[in-house]
């Protein structure tokens, strides 16, 4: 055999190797460190760490494959390793001259083929088809859910439980529906990149999942802007899109090098020419949905009759304006509202480009929601057919301009599930409505200061399922008793009211209330009123087969 060998020519000799990682199909950072071997140096892996991953991150830049080689580097070694970029797309002879003829012995191949399978065989790497996607998912220490749904996260809700005896606030993410809603947006809008508004849920594992996926970031102030940042996203597919931004908000943009913000007011671009003037400017127009679920035109956007002028004193200053951006309102229902500020949108760039702009960016804002059909796909409506006929006919692919979107709710609402346990009962005198004349207090552990913010600031309506204590007595369902209840919040304010008289089965201390859906404005927006922990509750990870209860039949 020769002393010279590269990944693919040692795998058709390592059925061995491939038996063995057949069973075990998962990438645990355990198991992972003990196929890595402590043998293998940093000489070694570098001459095979492109070919390696080019392998088997298909359509991955060469950012990714190098922070997910850094990664399985520092498993073994302890410091992040920056690997060659040169070295990450180059055949057998080509790597051959780049290494001056790295003498590679056969351990060392046949570890890094064992990695390399492990990788591929993975549920991390199947279900999402990218290396940097199986990293997250493996970091996160997620766990593998053949049966999703809300029975599928109830019963895993169950165990977590009883396992680790909670008994306060959790979240079950299942990142298994932020890939599926990724991928039904790529399929639906494949022109339009999603960047993903943080504000909406600045979830770390979500950020990550995201960026490993291929989407982009819209952030509104300096620590989201440092948020994601942190975790490796390029400054290139960052968007400040915050019309009205503070003067420390601008020159950290400017210090950290992104490009895009926007803007709707001459006094914005004051601040730009004085703090930043290079940023590249987008212009934000008003473009209301009068059915969003919250409107914000109000505040944001500025009126068609006032762009002219807007262009001008951009002009007398001496900025570049790029683009243009819109927000049609969070929880959009009327699709017209896409295709006017896109015809809008179309105007505005020919008048700034014979003023001289060079325009290259157009951001169609938010207001997506994201749920999955009876059979488990995602919901878009008319919405996509609406605004890639729009596009299509204003900003055709000739046109070279940039298309982005700000989704938010539309990946988080549906990949959380939120947990509250009852930590105190009581019973009061009811009128002649009541049964037994008895109305039922509950308290539990999140209210109007913590996740039920949502109740206040986005109009939303959070249904609930009771959920058994399993280190409790287990009770016949069919022989319970119920009560006109109302269910507190946990601080001391007496408006801190999740339900008011709403029909709900007896409950326990101890037993749950699980509210599925619970992803978007809800954790993001709590604070820690009366020093009551609820913008930091118990998180777990799951990624599941199926986003909607079905029945599974073992294989």
């Amino acid at each position: 055999m020769s002393e010279y060998l590269t990944l693919k020519s040692y795998a058709s000799e390592a059925n061995s190797v491939q038996s063995v990682v057949s069973e075990r199909p998962s990438l645990d950072t355990e198991v992972a460190v003990k196929l890595f071997r402590n043998s293998v140096t940093i000489d070694d892996l570098e001459p095979f760490a492109g070919e390696l991953l080019t392998d088997v991150a298909v359509n991955e830049d060469d950012t990714t494959i190098r922070r997910v080689v850094s990664r399985a580097l520092s498993l073994i070694n302890g410091p992040t390793i920056n690997v060659p970029l040169t070295l990450t797309s180059q055949s057998k002879e080509q790597m051959l001259k780049l290494t001056n003829s790295v003498r590679i012995d056969v351990a060392t191949a046949e570890s890094w083929v064992l990695a390399s399978e492990y990788l591929k065989n993975s549920w991390q790497f199947q279900k999402t088809g990218r290396a940097s996607a199986a990293a997250v998912l493996s970091d996160v220490d997620c766990e593998h859910l053949k049966k999703g749904g809300p029975q599928g996260i109830k019963e895993y809700a169950l165990e977590i439980i009883k396992k680790h005896n909670l008994d306060d606030n959790l979240y079950i993410y299942d990142l298994g529906n932020v890939v599926r809603m990724f991928r039904a947006w790529r399929s639906a809008l494949p022109r339009i990149t999603p960047y993903y508004a943080i504000k909406c849920n600045p979830e770390p594992a979500m950020l990550r999942l995201l960026m490993s996926l291929g989407a982009g970031f819209d952030c509104a102030s300096q620590v989201e802007l440092a948020t994601v940042l942190a975790i490796g996203m390029p400054s290139s597919k960052i968007i400040f899109a915050h019309p009205c931004k503070r003067r420390g908000d601008i020159e950290y943009a400017g210090e950290h090098n992104v490009e895009f913000t926007t803007f709707d007011t001459d006094s914005e671009l004051d601040k730009i020419a004085k703090y930043n003037p290079r940023f590249r400017c987008v212009l934000r127009i008003r473009a209301d949905d009068p059915e969003a679920r919250v409107p914000l035109g109000l505040k944001y956007g500025a009126s068609l009759e006032d762009v002219p002028t807007l262009l001008e004193h951009a002009k007398r200053l001496g900025l570049k304006v790029a683009g243009v951006s819109f927000h049609v309102g969070s929880g959009a229902k009327n699709m017209s509202t896409f295709s006017g500020a896109i015809t809008s949108a179309r105007h505005i760039f020919d008048l700034a480009e014979m003023m001289g702009f060079h325009m290259e960016l157009l951001d169609i804002g938010g207001g997506f929601t994201g749920h999955f059909d009876e059979n488990g796909n995602v919901i878009f409506g008319e919405t996509a057919d609406a605004i890639n006929e729009a596009i299509e006919a204003e900003f055709p692919p000739n046109s070279g301009v940039t298309i982005i979107a700000e989704p938010g709710r539309y990946f988080a609402e549906t990949s959380a599930t939120m947990f509250t346990p009852v930590y105190g009962v009581r019973d009061r005198p009811g009128d002649a409505s009541h049964y037994k004349g008895i109305h039922k207090d509950y308290w539990i552990t999140d209210g109007l200061y913590g996740s039920f913010n949502c109740i206040l600031y986005d109009d939303q309506r959070p249904e609930y399922q009771v959920l058994r204590s399993p280190l409790l007595e287990q009770v016949d369902e069919s022989t319970v008793e119920t009560f006109k209840s109302t269910v507190w919040g946990p601080t001391c304010d007496s408006a801190d009211c999740v339900y008011k008289d709403v029909m709900l089965p007896e409950l326990r201390n101890g037993d749950w209330l699980m509210f599925p859906n619970a992803g978007a404005y809800t954790v993001a927006g709590a604070c820690d009123f009366n020093g009551i922990n609820m913008t930091r509750p118990r998180t777990f990870y799951v990624f599941s087969d199926s986003p909607i209860d079905r029945d599974f039949v073992e294989e």
